[in-house]
């Protein structure tokens, strides 16, 4: 039972990771093919949040292989 649960967090966590990281890739994009670019800024919480985000991933996907 608690390995369920342990097993859907991880679910959930990796879930709302991957949905931020294709956000910000969208953001990027966007920001890039508009007519001048645009710089993306972005504040110290969010660099640490994105960077926790695509850590989590690369760990998951690390762990799995």
């Amino acid at each position: 039972m608690s390995s369920e649960i342990i097993l859907n967090v991880i679910t959930f966590l990796t879930v709302f990771a991957s949905v931020s990281l294709v956000r910000l890739a969208v953001i990027f994009f966007r920001n890039l093919l508009s007519n001048p670019p645009k710089q993306i800024v972005l504040k110290t919480q969010s660099l640490i949040y994105y960077g926790i985000c695509i850590s989590f991933i690369l760990t998951i996907l690390l762990n799995k292989l």
